[in-house]
């Protein structure tokens, strides 16, 4: 009996069916563009688009600030018409965000675009790791969750290291265009690939998620380390 943990940990293999490996790919395309375009998007801004340096700061720190509240949201609506029709959308909504961002440098179509890719994005956090979840059974979650985070991380290393030579090579603008087309075969491959995953009975209702984000906001020693964090980001 004492050696049936070791059998059972043994047993575990890194096989997740097809959807998961999709998902993770549409994850590295869309990390890819964010970062790549997130990266430069204050010098963007400010030098191309023609905003203040107070206005940059404020335009960013919103799209930012609504890009990480609205998941909780989004992942409702994403429960409501499934993951696939949200994707589609999601990667929709990113590669008409990044391609009007790159090609017109006038202020209202560069307000329009971030929040294209502030909607887009705020789809595409709770779809992929609910895909990631719902690929994978309890003992092969973590496995699943560490491949998603290394995508992730895969992501955002090459994502700023292309941004870089765009930069370099062709100029600002060029960024943008480079974010639309990974999102675009981000894009691609969910319509072709991906296949829903059932999400029947676990989603919450709008109204339950307003009545956990109040319970959360009463919390003072985590709102606490929320503000601790914010002010770490906000010297970044």
């Amino acid at each position: 009996m004492a050696d049936a943990p070791s059998t059972s940990r043994q047993r575990l293999g890194w096989h997740f069916p097809p959807t998961f490996w999709f998902a993770n790919a549409a994850e590295l395309c869309e990390r890819a563009a964010y970062y790549g375009m997130f990266i430069t998007l204050v010098r963007y801004l400010n030098t191309c688009v023609g905003f203040s340096d107070v206005e940059t700061g404020w335009l960013v720190a919103g799209f930012a600030s609504i890009l990480y509240f609205l998941p909780t949201f989004m992942g409702i609506l994403a429960d409501q018409i499934g993951f696939r029709i949200a994707l589609l959308l999601a990667f929709a909504l990113l590669t008409a965000g990044y391609a009007l961002l790159g090609a017109l440098q006038w202020k209202l179509t560069a307000v329009t675009a971030l929040v294209l890719i502030m909607f887009g994005g705020a789809i595409i956090k709770p779809v992929i790791s609910g895909t990631v979840a719902k690929c994978s059974d309890s003992a092969h979650r973590a496995r699943a969750m560490s491949i998603f985070y290394m995508i992730i991380n895969m992501g955002s290393f090459s994502g700023k290291g292309l941004a870089a030579e765009l930069n370099n090579r062709l100029g600002l603008q060029y960024i943008h265009f480079y974010a639309a087309g990974m999102t675009c075969v981000a894009l691609i491959l969910v319509s072709l690939f991906y296949r829903d995953v059932d999400t029947h009975g676990t989603g919450k209702t709008l109204a339950e998620a307003w009545r956990a984000l109040l319970k959360v906001m009463r919390n003072f020693r985590f709102l606490s380390l929320i503000l601790v964090v914010a002010g770490f980001w906000a010297i970044q």
